[in-house]
């Protein structure tokens, strides 16, 4: 196994703008940036994508760099690579729709990551779809692709990964059903007045590299009061190989 291909990636969507409405007394967008920070520095990841940042993720800078950000229809998505990893940034990125495209290089190897918000509601799935399309073409086929963030997408989207040449991560893992919803009400109380479901909005698709593991994070109460979470998403983590 050639470890020098390997790298790690966390995405989350952080909801920037709100705290949870279960969050305790004193908590504030500032112990909310705290707590994404240790999350970050726990998972240490090769590669960091955000989405729904309505502000700069200030305390990250002393050990990520930052490639680059673009607008989507809540807050903005970023890229960013851990200082230290052989893993970094090859060129100016792209914004391609709601998506920053970032190029990089692992030793030898070329590579695009990409952090997506693609758009809401679940009729719009055609817009979805074109948004995906979109930034596959905006990637040379030749080069490993690693999509990461907010989709939005529904079940019945699924399809649309392969589709467009893309594996998903949670079906290649085997489907494992403890690490299927990275949004679930019924235990994360963000919204007071929200309705209880569960969806599968932030996906990891990809091509050119193999799994090596995948599980959500940021699925646990962030402080001694039941039902407060960072964010009303959980977050996803997982490490991958590039293939030969």
């Amino acid at each position: 196994m050639d470890d020098t291909a390997r790298f790690s990636l966390l995405t989350f969507n952080i909801n920037d703008d709100a705290t949870s409405a279960s969050s305790p007394a004193g908590w504030t967008l500032a112990a909310q940036h705290a707590a994404l920070r240790q999350l970050v520095l726990e998972h240490s990841p090769d590669l960091l994508c955000l989405q729904e940042c309505f502000s700069f993720p200030s305390t990250l800078v002393d050990h990520y760099d930052f490639h680059g950000s673009t607008t989507s229809h809540r807050g903005s998505c970023h890229v960013a690579t851990r200082r230290g990893s052989a893993l970094g940034a090859d060129g100016p990125t792209i914004a391609a729709g709601p998506c920053i495209l970032v190029p990089l290089r692992l030793g030898e190897r070329r590579l695009f990551a990409a952090s997506a918000h693609l758009a809401p509601f679940a009729e719009f799935d055609q817009e979805r779809a074109r948004q995906l399309a979109d930034i596959v073409r905006a990637v040379p086929a030749d080069v490993p692709l690693v999509l990461a963030g907010d989709t939005n997408m529904r079940e019945r989207e699924t399809g649309q990964a392969a589709a467009n040449g893309l594996a998903d991560a949670w079906l290649e893992s085997g489907s494992p059903p403890e690490q299927r919803w990275s949004v679930n009400t019924c235990v994360n109380r963000y919204f007071a007045d929200g309705h209880a479901f569960t969806a599968r909005y932030d996906r990891l698709l990809y091509r050119g590299c193999t799994l090596l593991g995948f599980a959500v994070t940021a699925d646990q109460p962030c402080s001694d009061t039941p039902q407060h979470y960072l964010s009303d998403h959980f977050g996803l983590v997982a490490s991958l190989r590039l293939d030969p």
